[in-house]
């Protein structure tokens, strides 16, 4: 697991040969992100991990347990969001791209609460992933009407 990591982080050209899997792991390891930024993980937040990473992906339970774990080392031991945010640009199209900022929101949003440096990363990841400012609100509404059930 540590090697697809590795390879991940270390480019295109080092990347493992199931884009899938990639994409999968550079989503799922953002979406960590998002619950250890604070430095409170809050098991609330790590739930909507498990539960978008279940709906989306559409993996079996031993395959959606490996990916949240490598996903969770990679997010915690990443020091920048540069090599997951370099995979988006060149792989999700601009509505991809929304979708994720909109999950993104769901998880940091999962506590009621957001913290200035949930905000500050989402911020960051918009910024990088160019999801300008109006687009990233949109999503972050669209987030917090599927929680609530609308």
């Amino acid at each position: 697991m540590i090697d697809l990591v590795k390879k991940l982080m270390a480019g295109p050209e080092a990347a493992p040969k199931d884009r899938d899997e990639e994409l999968r792991l550079v989503a799922a390891a953002l979406l960590f992100r998002a619950v250890y930024v604070d430095g409170k993980a809050d098991d609330v937040e790590a739930a909507m991990v498990r539960r978008i990473v279940e709906e989306e992906f559409g993996l079996d339970e031993a395959d959606t347990t490996a990916l949240l774990a490598e996903a969770e080392t990679s997010a915690v031991n990443a020091g920048d969001l540069y090599g997951w945010t370099r995979r988006v640009n060149s792989d999700y199209s601009h509505d991809e791209k929304l979708y994720l900022m909109e999950k993104l929101w769901q998880v940091v949003l999962a506590d009621d609460h957001v913290d200035h440096l949930e905000a500050a990363m989402m911020r960051r990841i918009a910024g990088l992933i160019y999801v300008d400012d109006a687009d990233s609100g949109r999503c972050r509404k669209d987030a917090l009407a599927a929680l609530n059930g609308g």
